[in-house]
């Protein structure tokens, strides 16, 4: 009963922004483009201009955080047309391409492309076209790295990062983490076997088997190896200078 009386409340609330899904449904209906296994993480929050819903094109597997909004016109010609009395128009195609990371707080303007395999930072302001594979942010947004090279940098802090959770989890929990809490870390303790790869948490297996990169992800992970041979070992690594109960 409660349940029900919590989703409908929920309903009455955010109406076509109560879930991704329902946001998605609703952004398509109106003329957005948007490819498959896109998700908006706080619908609520998220502003997608639809004065011209057709000039919003959104591609496959892009994730969208919150407080995300993209805009297809703008209202400068209003002060134009008080100081002038001129009347000029404003608009511009929004396009963001394939497996896109928008970070939270970001403004997409009018009149932008955002290509394939691109992370924007948090609190940007896109207001110029960013290309294909890299990393983008700032006001204004622009490329900082290549994705490329951001995948070193990840690679290199992620075990530190790894540890700090484990040490965290402990000193809040006063018990060691379980292997869930680790989501996209277990590539650094999951042992890699054809028959039987490993993932030990049904976590995993969701994470490894989204539609459009389930097989790149696969090869992936078999051609590489773990830093650890299981989860065990992992956690003696974190907890090796640590005085636990």
């Amino acid at each position: 009963m409660f349940n029900s009386v919590k989703n409908l409340r929920s309903k009455m609330i955010y109406g076509n922004k109560m879930t991704s899904e329902k946001y998605i449904d609703f952004l398509r209906s109106q003329g957005v483009r948007i490819g498959k296994q896109t998700h908006f993480y706080s619908p609520q929050t998220c502003d997608i201009d639809i004065t011209r819903p057709f000039l919003v094109e959104i591609g496959d597997d892009v994730q969208i955080a919150r407080d995300v909004s993209i805009f297809t016109h703008g209202y400068d010609w209003s002060v134009l047309r008080g100081a002038y009395g001129e009347m000029t128009g404003s608009s511009g195609k929004v396009t963001i391409g394939n497996n896109v990371f928008i970070g939270a707080g970001t403004i997409i303007l009018k009149g932008v492309t955002i290509g394939n395999n691109v992370i924007i930072g948090a609190g940007s302001v896109v207001g110029r076209d960013i290309p294909d594979n890299c990393v983008a942010t700032g006001n204004p947004a622009k490329k900082v790295k290549e994705l490329s090279d951001y995948l070193v940098s990840r690679k290199a802090k992620q075990l530190e990062e790894a540890k700090e959770i484990a040490l965290e989890y402990y000193k809040v929990y006063r018990k060691k983490p379980p292997v869930e809490v680790f989501n996209e870390f277990f590539w650094l303790f999951e042992t890699r076997n054809e028959k039987n790869p490993g993932y030990t948490s049904k976590l995993f297996v969701r994470m490894m088997n989204r539609e459009l990169t389930k097989d790149l992800q696969k090869k992936a992970y078999m051609e590489s190896q773990p830093l650890f041979k299981d989860y065990k070992e992992f956690l003696d690594y974190c907890f090796k200078d640590e005085k636990t109960n």
